[in-house]
């Protein structure tokens, strides 16, 4: 790998300097009257059908002209097979076909219409929509995007807008960031996210930055401030341009570059105000009082045991019954009602014929919904192009971003604010209160029952993260001629990421360590990753009589570094000393880790037309990693003792509209698409092919040890994806739709197959197992009205339906945040596996009959009596136990989508954006937490209907110290529709007038996000991603939920 790295990294290097010092050996281009077909015709506008005067219409490298002031114009053609490139100033792009027509009338809608004719970017180059053969979608920069939330990154401003892309919010934390699937899994270990390119080079979003503070990790694709995007691109199918990269879709995202010579000036401004969730509704003081006594009872104490409870005497004599005699809303305590935002960018860009620039900075302020936390955010980029000499060209890209967040531990963590608030009793103090009732400053300890006080969380812990990261990249180009064009990508990205936090002695419950038990607790880490990347190609574009080629072969090489160092600091003096370095020397803790992998890709692509209507793209990768095992077989091609990865496509259309015989159609745009191919995941572990060994240390004495089982045969995974489409237009563009039905199917997929325990090692990594994905993509525009009063309406529609075809055994089971998974031959991944829960046995008598029991930790068997779950008994032995449990739901939704309608009138402008998902279930483990009526949490109003006497009919069971029935267990009680219907995002905007030569345009709007959302859902949202794994698909264990947010904002161009 490395002797191949340092061949082609020479052979570039020498090739680029000796083509860009040789310009003596390109052609000079020259001018030449072209003759061809007169064609004359009229340009209209769609709507008004007056003419339009100053359109430029063009064959390009052939003949050009404008219309005139009649809307009329003539231009000279290579064949009637020819298209003409339309284009106007507020006006869209058109490519419009003859049909072997010498006149032709032309209808032009307003810019930033939805249609099919846009220029958009693709990995090889930017090209007519018409043109290209793949299954892609593509978000345009226009107004909508200045009215995004203060809180959503690029992929929150994908969602809902690009069919089968489907976007989950991890949670309503600020750069978090989302789960991102393109047409769903993959795979079941490797990644499941889809590559992102960045201005031509690849951008890791592998989430680096989570760390110390629990479950909560930092996107990198938050740190892109969607202001500055220009276009979003993805590709769905089987494109192999990016080899073992690709197998899960590419995300191109184009930043905006300088157009005009004129300087030009854009400002931006918005504030706003976020609203906590509506709370969950929880016991009060006297109905958890009366859960405790039956709790208590449950447990053994007697009625004269339980009333020497300091909790339940009614003496106010008592030292304690002050203290216990509140009425505290704890959720009240850490939400904030009406926190606020607040987001500021400026954009210069100007220039001249040699250099053209663009700077743009930003600010951006978020406090968050827990008190005390919030994200400061300060971004720059500076793109620029430099023409050096007629042939030789520089753009720059580069950008920097650096933030900073105050955070809490989030989840099922001991420590999270929102857990701690829901489980507190009520009926007691933030602060400390004396014998007499007098409320001290001072913030009460952990409590009688082991909780800790919220209060202490959010006032005296800490958790702060630190980002910084610079991005960036130069891509130098020399231009032969016409035909043939050389370029180099040279990039860097280096993120740093520093996470610190604090946990206090006093109001936190004490942890415990093997040799210690923990009062306050603290740490640090430092995270970087170091990337170099290379991407040089050589673009060779032809045509003769009615066919056209465009070629490209390059290579791309990217070497990556990253480190990891912790400490953890346990017992300091006192609360005031916080940092690692002022806890109990013997305990303290450090680690980390350094990894490093390479990859290089080379990769040719070339795309046929043929009479502009008939297209063919073929597309090959060859990839090496320093990740592959040294004796992969698969699809793997030898270079010396090298294995590479071969993966080819092919994908052709068929543009059916540019027929002569479509010219008296009704039909505007019609196009078939297919495409084939294989696509690469290298996600399989830096060094799982390669025997490792770790430090380990015993007794204060360091050692090494084995750190895995190698496999040699390690390899990536294949994706064979098949695409049919149909892209169709009507009634002169006022309704358009796009269709898509897709196969993948996942060969040599990771799989961590279990091995013998004599081994030291609990499994192995294999290329065992195979998956099939299916599903479709739906996506339908129109304009209903179209008149002053305009009226456009979309909608989206995505399904996928995923199968494990093939395992090394027959099930893998699972668990993450309480769920349990099963993953099985013959049906869908990471589907929820638990008991069957039935009801509630109203008598003793029905529980008897049943005659079902379940095994104590002892190995007693004990009955189930009146008041416990009635599970169903899957094997028949009478046993309630895990032989019995069964698929209980499905994470996966049946369809996702959005619905989006925008009314225009005058200046006026409305839009709004609702997102739904169907048929996926979700497990609410807050849920069961709060009713499982074990312990001493605090419980929901659901349990005022729990069972207590004989004969009461209820789906609540009863109370029950420590739960030794198992009525709480991981079961389809717990399981909920995950269905959603949410009005994520309502604009309404207004373009001020402007005369004279000071202003390009002033804008002023209002954006609600997150306005309502219709669901059965139990918890505070029913969307959520746990973890990036298909393993933690759907389990909802208590992390900060999405929330209203609502924001005035203007925008004004100089």
């Amino acid at each position: 790998m490395i002797k191949i790295t340092k061949l082609i990294l020479s052979f570039s290097v020498f090739t680029f300097f000796m083509l860009a010092s040789e310009t003596a050996l390109s052609q000079e281009d020259s001018l030449q009257v072209k003759k061809g077909i007169l064609v004359s015709g009229v340009v209209k506008d769609a709507f008004t059908k007056e003419p339009l005067s100053g359109i430029n219409i063009s064959v390009p490298d052939f003949s050009a002209t404008i219309t005139k002031d009649d809307g009329t114009f003539e231009i000279n053609v290579p064949s009637l097979n020819t298209p003409l490139l339309v284009k106007g100033e507020d006006y869209q792009i058109k490519e419009v076909p003859l049909r072997d027509q010498a006149e032709i009338e032309i209808l032009l809608r307003e810019e930033g219409y939805p249609s099919f004719y846009d220029e958009i970017h693709t990995p090889s180059g930017k090209k007519l929509e018409s043109k290209i053969t793949h299954a892609t979608g593509t978000i345009n920069s226009d107004d909508s995007q200045w009215g995004q939330s203060v809180n959503e990154s690029v992929a929150g401003y994908m969602k809902g807008n690009l069919a089968g892309v489907y976007v989950t919010r991890r949670s309503g934390t600020p750069k978090m960031g989302a789960e991102v699937l393109i047409r769903g899994y993959n795979s079941l270990y490797s990644t499941n996210m889809p590559l992102i390119v960045v201005d031509g080079m690849i951008y890791d979003d592998g989430y680096y930055g989570a760390g110390l503070i629990e479950n909560h990790t930092n996107s990198p694709l938050a740190n892109i401030d969607i202001k500055d995007i220009q276009e979003i691109t993805v590709i769905k199918d089987g494109s192999s341009l990016y080899g073992t990269k690709g197998a899960n879709g590419v995300i191109l995202i184009t930043t905006s570059r300088p157009q005009d010579l004129t300087t030009k000036i854009d400002f931006a401004a918005y504030g706003g105000f976020n609203q906590a969730p509506e709370q969950l509704p929880l016991l009060g003081p006297e109905q958890y009082r009366t859960y405790l006594s039956e709790l208590l009872i449950s447990k053994g104490l007697t009625q004269e045991e339980l009333m020497t409870q300091p909790f339940f005497t009614d003496n106010t004599e008592s030292l304690d019954y002050y203290q216990n005699n509140n009425n505290t809303n704890w959720q009240e305590r850490i939400f904030n009602d009406k926190s606020y935002n607040q987001n500021y960018y400026l954009k210069v860009q100007g220039g001249d014929n040699i250099a053209k620039y663009a700077l743009s900075v930003g600010y951006l302020s978020s406090d968050g919904i827990v008190k005390n936390t919030g994200l400061q955010k300060y971004n720059t980029r500076f793109n620029a192009d430099l023409k050096i000499s007629p042939k030789l060209s520089i753009q720059a890209n580069l950008s920097f971003v650096y933030s900073e967040q105050d955070l809490r531990n989030q989840g099922n963590s001991q420590t999270s604010p929102i857990r701690v608030a829901l489980v507190k009793s009520p009926f007691l103090s933030q602060n400390e209160i004396d014998a007499n009732g007098g409320v001290s400053p001072n913030l009460a300890d952990s409590d009688i029952f082991n909780i800790s006080n919220p209060a202490a969380i959010i006032d005296n812990a800490i958790g702060r993260n630190r980002n910084y990261r610079f991005f960036g990249d130069l891509n130098f180009g020399y231009e032969f001629n016409n035909s043939v064009k050389l370029n180099s990508i040279i990039g860097i990205n280096y993120s740093k990421v520093r996470e610190n936090f604090f946990i206090p002695d006093i109001g936190v419950v004490n942890d415990t360590l093997r040799t210690a038990v923990v009062n306050n607790r603290s740490g640090s880490e430092v995270q970087r990753l170091f990337t170099l990347y290379n991407d040089t190609y050589l673009d060779y574009t032809d045509s003769w009589g009615e066919n056209s080629l465009d070629t490209r072969v390059g290579f791309r090489l990217q070497k990556n570094e990253a480190e990891s160092d912790f400490g953890l600091g346990y017992n300091s003096a006192t609360d005031d000393f916080t940092s690692v370095g002022a806890g109990t020397n013997a305990l303290r803790r450090v680690g980390g880790f350094l990894g490093d992998w390479n990859w290089l890709n080379i990769y040719l692509s070339a795309d046929y037309g043929f009479k502009n209507r008939y297209f063919l793209s073929l597309h090959m990768g060859l990839d090496g990693s320093s990740r592959f095992g040294e004796d992969a077989q698969d699809w793997a091609v030898g270079f010396g003792a090298e294995k590479l990865a071969f993966l080819p496509s092919v994908s052709g259309a068929w543009l059916i509209s540019a027929e002569p015989f479509m010219k008296e159609s009704a039909i505007d745009y019609l196009k078939l698409r297919a495409s084939f191919g294989l696509s690469g995941n290298d996600d399989i572990g830096n060094y799982t092919a390669q025997k490792y060994y770790v430090s380990q240390n015993l007794l204060g004495l360091q050692g090494l040890v084995r750190g895995n089982i190698g496999n040699p045969e390690l390899q990536w995974e294949v994706v064979r994806k098949a695409d049919l489409g149909l892209d169709i237009s009507l009634l002169n563009e006022r309704l358009g739709a796009s269709v898509d039905v897709y196969q993948n199917k996942t060969q040599n997929m990771i799989i961590y197959e279990p091995v013998e325990v004599s081994s030291g090692f609990d499994y192995v990594v294999s290329n065992s197992g195979s998956m099939k994905t299916e599903g479709f993509d739906l996506n339908i525009y129109g304009r209903i009205l179209d008149g002053d009063f305009k009226w456009d309406s979309g909608l989206i529609l995505s399904r996928y339906v995923n199968e494990v075809t093939s395992l090394p055994r027959d099930m893998i089971v699972t668990n993450f945040g309480g769920a349990t998974y099963l993953t099985a031959e013959g049906f869908a991944p990471n589907l929820f596996y638990g008991l069957e829960s039935k009801g509630v046995y109203t008598t003793n008598e029905e529980a008897n009959a049943d005659g079902l029991q379940t095994r104590l930790p002892n190995g007693e068997l004990r009955p189930f009596q009146g008041g416990d779950i009635q599970f169903t008994d899957v094997n028949g032995d009478k046993i309630i136990d895990e032989n019995d449990r069964m698929v209980i739901g499905d994470p996966n939704p049946d369809f996702m989508g959005s619905f989006s309608t925008k009314l225009s009138y005058g200046n006026f402008t409305l839009d709004a954006l609702f997102n739904f998902s169907v048929g996926n279930d979700l497990y609410n483990g807050t849920r069961a937490m709060l009713e499982s009526m074990s312990g001493y949490e605090n419980q929901t109003l659901a349990v005022l209907n729990r069972w207590r006497a004989n004969g009461q009919v209820t789906d609540i069971p009863k109370v029950s110290w420590g739960d030794p029935m198992g009525n709480s267990d991981f079961s389809s009680r717990w399981i909920e529709r995950g269905d959603y219907l949410r009005l994520k995002t309502l604009i309404l905007s207004y373009d001020l007038p402007v005369s004279g030569n000071t202003f390009r345009y002033a804008k002023v709007y209002a954006t609600a996000n997150n306005l309502f959302t219709v669901s059965d859902y139990l918890g505070y949202d029913p969307e959520f991603s746990a973890t990036s794994s298909i393993y933690g698909k759907g389990v909802d264990f208590g992390l900060e939920p999405q929330f209203r947010t609502y924001q005035l904002g203007f925008r004004i161009g100089l």
